[in-house]
Protein backbone atom coordinates (compact mmCIF):
# COMPACT_ATOMS: atom_id res chain seq x y z
CA UNK A 1 0.00 0.00 0.00
CA UNK A 2 1.44 3.34 -1.03
CA UNK A 3 2.09 5.75 1.81
CA UNK A 4 1.00 9.21 0.72
CA UNK A 5 1.54 12.67 2.18
CA UNK A 6 0.30 15.95 0.59
CA UNK A 7 1.06 17.86 -2.91
CA UNK A 8 4.07 19.76 -4.64
CA UNK A 9 9.97 20.58 -6.72
CA UNK A 10 15.39 22.46 -8.15
CA UNK A 11 19.22 22.28 -6.51
CA UNK A 12 20.80 21.86 -2.68
CA UNK A 13 24.92 22.48 -1.87
CA UNK A 14 28.81 21.02 0.55
CA UNK A 15 27.06 18.11 -1.64
CA UNK A 16 23.86 19.23 0.03
CA UNK A 17 25.29 22.53 1.18
CA UNK A 18 26.02 23.39 -2.45
CA UNK A 19 22.50 22.38 -3.35
CA UNK A 20 21.14 24.25 -0.35
CA UNK A 21 22.86 27.42 -1.50
CA UNK A 22 22.71 26.99 -5.22
CA UNK A 23 19.58 25.07 -6.09
CA UNK A 24 15.90 24.92 -5.35
CA UNK A 25 12.90 22.84 -4.38
CA UNK A 26 9.33 23.91 -4.83
CA UNK A 27 5.68 23.22 -4.36
CA UNK A 28 2.51 25.12 -4.97
CA UNK A 29 -0.48 23.62 -3.17
CA UNK A 30 -0.86 22.09 0.27
CA UNK A 31 -2.80 18.85 0.33
CA UNK A 32 -3.63 17.12 3.58
CA UNK A 33 -1.16 14.62 4.99
CA UNK A 34 -2.76 11.22 5.24
CA UNK A 35 -2.42 7.93 7.08
CA UNK A 36 0.57 7.05 9.24
CA UNK A 37 2.46 10.07 7.95
CA UNK A 38 0.03 12.55 9.46
CA UNK A 39 1.64 15.17 11.68
CA UNK A 40 2.47 13.79 15.10
CA UNK A 41 1.72 10.22 14.06
CA UNK A 42 5.11 9.25 12.63
CA UNK A 43 7.53 7.23 14.76
CA UNK A 44 11.10 7.35 13.49
CA UNK A 45 13.64 4.55 13.85
CA UNK A 46 17.21 5.76 14.54
CA UNK A 47 18.65 2.93 12.44
CA UNK A 48 22.29 1.87 12.09
CA UNK A 49 21.84 0.23 8.67
CA UNK A 50 24.34 1.56 6.12
CA UNK A 51 22.80 2.41 2.75
CA UNK A 52 25.53 1.56 0.25
CA UNK A 53 23.67 0.17 -2.77
CA UNK A 54 23.55 2.63 -5.67
CA UNK A 55 20.46 1.13 -7.30
CA UNK A 56 18.56 1.09 -3.99
CA UNK A 57 19.44 4.73 -3.31
CA UNK A 58 18.21 5.78 -6.74
CA UNK A 59 14.90 4.07 -5.95
CA UNK A 60 14.81 5.85 -2.58
CA UNK A 61 14.90 9.29 -4.19
CA UNK A 62 11.39 10.49 -5.07
CA UNK A 63 10.37 9.88 -8.66
CA UNK A 64 7.37 10.76 -10.79
CA UNK A 65 5.05 8.44 -8.86
CA UNK A 66 6.01 10.04 -5.53
CA UNK A 67 5.47 13.60 -6.81
CA UNK A 68 2.17 13.66 -8.75
CA UNK A 69 1.76 16.83 -10.78
CA UNK A 70 5.47 17.72 -10.68
CA UNK A 71 7.87 17.71 -13.62
CA UNK A 72 11.05 15.68 -13.02
CA UNK A 73 14.26 17.42 -14.09
CA UNK A 74 16.95 15.22 -12.62
CA UNK A 75 17.50 12.04 -10.59
CA UNK A 76 21.06 10.83 -10.14
CA UNK A 77 23.29 8.98 -7.70
CA UNK A 78 27.10 9.17 -7.42
CA UNK A 79 29.55 7.00 -5.49
CA UNK A 80 31.83 8.70 -2.93
CA UNK A 81 35.11 7.32 -1.61
CA UNK A 82 34.73 8.81 1.87
CA UNK A 83 37.99 10.75 1.71
CA UNK A 84 36.57 14.13 0.63
CA UNK A 85 37.38 16.63 3.38
CA UNK A 86 33.98 18.26 2.88
CA UNK A 87 32.19 14.93 3.34
CA UNK A 88 34.29 12.52 5.42
CA UNK A 89 32.90 9.00 5.50
CA UNK A 90 30.23 9.57 2.85
CA UNK A 91 29.42 6.61 0.62
CA UNK A 92 26.72 7.66 -1.83
CA UNK A 93 25.06 10.92 -2.77
CA UNK A 94 21.81 11.25 -4.67
CA UNK A 95 19.76 14.22 -5.84
CA UNK A 96 16.34 14.61 -7.43
CA UNK A 97 15.00 17.89 -8.84
CA UNK A 98 11.39 18.78 -9.59
CA UNK A 99 9.48 21.78 -10.90
CA UNK A 100 5.87 22.88 -10.62
CA UNK A 101 5.29 26.16 -12.42
CA UNK A 102 7.67 28.71 -10.93
CA UNK A 103 8.30 26.59 -7.82
CA UNK A 104 11.25 24.22 -7.71
CA UNK A 105 12.19 21.44 -5.30
CA UNK A 106 15.43 19.57 -4.67
CA UNK A 107 15.89 16.40 -2.65
CA UNK A 108 19.31 15.25 -1.47
CA UNK A 109 20.40 12.02 0.22
CA UNK A 110 23.98 11.40 1.38
CA UNK A 111 24.76 8.08 3.07
CA UNK A 112 27.39 7.42 5.74
CA UNK A 113 28.90 4.50 7.65
CA UNK A 114 27.75 5.78 11.04
CA UNK A 115 25.09 7.96 12.63
CA UNK A 116 27.85 10.16 14.06
CA UNK A 117 29.25 10.93 10.60
CA UNK A 118 25.78 11.77 9.29
CA UNK A 119 25.14 14.03 12.28
CA UNK A 120 28.44 15.86 11.80
CA UNK A 121 27.59 16.46 8.15
CA UNK A 122 24.20 17.81 9.12
CA UNK A 123 25.82 20.25 11.54
CA UNK A 124 28.42 21.31 8.96
CA UNK A 125 25.79 21.87 6.27
CA UNK A 126 23.60 23.89 8.64
CA UNK A 127 26.55 26.10 9.62
CA UNK A 128 27.43 26.65 5.95
CA UNK A 129 23.88 27.73 5.18
CA UNK A 130 23.76 30.12 8.13
CA UNK A 131 26.99 31.77 6.96
CA UNK A 132 26.23 32.02 3.24
CA UNK A 133 22.48 32.40 2.85
CA UNK A 134 20.85 35.81 2.65
CA UNK A 135 19.10 36.70 5.95
CA UNK A 136 18.65 33.10 7.17
CA UNK A 137 16.20 32.42 9.99
CA UNK A 138 15.33 29.14 11.67
CA UNK A 139 11.88 27.76 10.91
CA UNK A 140 9.63 25.94 13.35
CA UNK A 141 9.67 22.31 12.20
CA UNK A 142 8.81 19.08 14.03
CA UNK A 143 11.53 16.47 14.28
CA UNK A 144 11.51 14.43 11.08
CA UNK A 145 13.82 11.44 11.23
CA UNK A 146 16.45 11.47 13.98
CA UNK A 147 17.48 15.16 13.87
CA UNK A 148 16.01 18.13 12.05
CA UNK A 149 16.83 21.79 11.44
CA UNK A 150 15.02 24.08 8.99
CA UNK A 151 15.73 27.55 7.65
CA UNK A 152 14.03 30.24 5.66
CA UNK A 153 16.04 32.68 3.55
CA UNK A 154 15.72 34.82 0.46
CA UNK A 155 17.41 34.76 -2.91
CA UNK A 156 17.27 36.68 -6.18
CA UNK A 157 14.52 34.30 -7.29
CA UNK A 158 12.41 34.67 -4.15
CA UNK A 159 11.92 32.71 -0.93
CA UNK A 160 14.20 29.74 -0.30
CA UNK A 161 13.30 27.35 2.51
CA UNK A 162 15.25 24.23 3.43
CA UNK A 163 15.04 21.39 5.90
CA UNK A 164 18.12 19.35 6.83
CA UNK A 165 17.73 15.96 8.52
CA UNK A 166 19.63 13.01 9.87
CA UNK A 167 17.69 9.82 9.30
CA UNK A 168 19.69 7.06 10.99
CA UNK A 169 23.05 6.87 9.19
CA UNK A 170 21.82 9.08 6.37
CA UNK A 171 21.76 12.82 5.76
CA UNK A 172 18.68 14.02 3.90
CA UNK A 173 17.74 17.51 2.76
CA UNK A 174 14.94 19.23 0.93
CA UNK A 175 14.96 22.71 -0.56
CA UNK A 176 11.89 24.59 -1.72
CA UNK A 177 12.42 27.69 -3.84
CA UNK A 178 9.98 30.44 -4.83
CA UNK A 179 7.56 29.19 -2.19
CA UNK A 180 7.27 30.16 1.47
CA UNK A 181 4.87 27.32 2.30
CA UNK A 182 6.49 25.77 5.38
CA UNK A 183 3.80 23.11 5.74
CA UNK A 184 4.49 21.97 2.20
CA UNK A 185 8.21 21.83 3.01
CA UNK A 186 7.39 19.64 6.00
CA UNK A 187 5.38 17.25 3.81
CA UNK A 188 8.16 16.96 1.26
CA UNK A 189 10.72 16.33 4.01
CA UNK A 190 8.47 13.66 5.52
CA UNK A 191 8.19 11.92 2.15
CA UNK A 192 11.98 11.85 1.79
CA UNK A 193 12.72 10.72 5.35
CA UNK A 194 10.07 8.03 5.19
CA UNK A 195 11.49 6.69 1.91
CA UNK A 196 14.96 6.52 3.48
CA UNK A 197 13.54 4.69 6.49
CA UNK A 198 11.67 2.24 4.24
CA UNK A 199 14.84 1.41 2.28
CA UNK A 200 16.83 0.89 5.50
CA UNK A 201 14.13 -1.54 6.68
CA UNK A 202 14.43 -3.58 3.48
CA UNK A 203 11.12 -2.34 2.09
CA UNK A 204 10.38 -0.91 -1.34
CA UNK A 205 10.14 2.87 -0.79
CA UNK A 206 6.65 4.10 -1.68
CA UNK A 207 6.04 7.22 0.44
CA UNK A 208 4.50 9.87 -1.79
CA UNK A 209 2.58 13.12 -1.88
CA UNK A 210 -1.18 12.91 -2.31
CA UNK A 211 -2.32 13.65 -5.84
CA UNK A 212 -3.77 17.15 -6.18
Amino acid sequence: MVTRIGAGARGLGIGMAAIVLGGALSACGSSAVSGELAAGAQKWADFTTVLSDKVALKQTLPGRAAMPGWEVHNNKVSVKDGTDEDCPGCKLEGTADFEDGTVTATFNITTFATKEQAGAYLAKTATAFEKKAESPAKLAMPTIGSETVAYGASSRKGPRNIVLMRVGTTFAGVMLQESSDVKQLEKLATVLARRVEQTAAGQTPDAALDAR
